[in-house]
């Protein structure tokens, strides 16, 4: 009899000890776990996301990944089941998406707030479990195309590592002259110096002539000005005597022309001379 007691305290206390943990499982799971549960339904592929991935409310661990499943009236779309606290305000136009974790590797859920004028998410007889708005944003967009990415690197380097083999030789003579081109400029430096310092000084002395010329064609502009303007009044002198005199000699060829023996003669004629008859005394 003692022994059948015994077997009975300690299987009691095992049994105990069992529903203790189921307690608890149960606790962690439904009370420090979030309590609520939600649906997120993702259009897309979910890679990285894995059961107990953490739940975020603006960057505030509130719960944790249930289950994840394919949507089984459209296999392209993936229903994640997630349990997050009872006092996180969730709305009706709050949004959830995967969110990488950084160097840690893995992925979460985020969820944001919403605006504060719309109500809560609850559930109703028809969802018994509410669905909470999924975002396909950047992160997500950037998760489907890490493979495409990566492969494209890859064929990058190896294609880099093909052009690099195949020009070898090539490369090591770039490389080369432009070693032997560095030492010949590290040993010339000096006339380059002098010939950088003569052009500085050739600029300078180009600039203090210009100045000069600059000074002396605005100190003497002035009496260009004044003579080129006695030049033009000269020649317009000129001018009118030359039409004066031409008009004169033009009033001599026509007196000419007239009368050339009393033009060269003179005004006056000698009378012609007649003989006299002889007188009778």
């Amino acid at each position: 009899m003692e022994t059948k007691a015994n077997y009975l305290m300690i299987g009691g206390f095992v049994l105990g000890v069992i529903t203790l943990a189921f307690v608890f499982i149960f606790w962690m799971t439904n009370l420090a776990g979030g309590g609520k549960p939600y649906y997120i339904v993702f259009n897309g592929s979910v890679a990285g996301l894995t059961t107990g991935a953490s739940v975020g409310f603006n960057g505030i661990k509130v719960g944790e990944v249930r289950s994840l499943a394919l949507d089984p009236q459209d296999a392209r779309k993936v229903q994640v089941l997630v349990s997050i606290r009872s006092e996180t305000p969730v709305r009706a136009n709050s949004s959830a998406a995967i969110q990488s974790l950084g160097l840690t590797g893995g992925s979460g859920i985020q969820i944001t707030a919403g605006t504060p004028d719309s109500p809560f998410l609850l559930a109703t007889a028809e969802t018994p479990i509410p669905v909470i708005q999924a975002d396909v944003g950047l992160g997500q967009g950037l998760f489907d195309a890490a493979p495409a990415v990566m492969n494209n690197a890859n064929v990058l380097l190896t294609r880099l590592n093909q052009l690099v083999a195949e020009n070898q030789e090539s490369i090591h003579k770039t490389v080369t002259n432009v070693e032997n081109f560095t030492a010949m400029l590290d040993q010339r430096k000096g006339d380059i110096s002098d010939t950088i310092t003569d052009v500085r000084d050739g600029a300078q002395s180009f600039k203090n002539l210009s100045g000069k010329l600059e000074v002396s064609l605005g100190s003497n502009v002035d009496g260009l000005t004044h003579s080129a303007k006695d030049s033009l009044q000269a020649f317009g002198d000129f001018m009118k005597e030359g039409r004066r005199t031409a008009v004169t000699l033009n009033r001599i060829l026509e007196k000419f022309e007239a009368d050339p023996k009393g033009f060269l003669l003179g005004g006056n004629q000698v009378p012609e001379y007649t003989p006299r008859g002889n007188s009778t005394p």
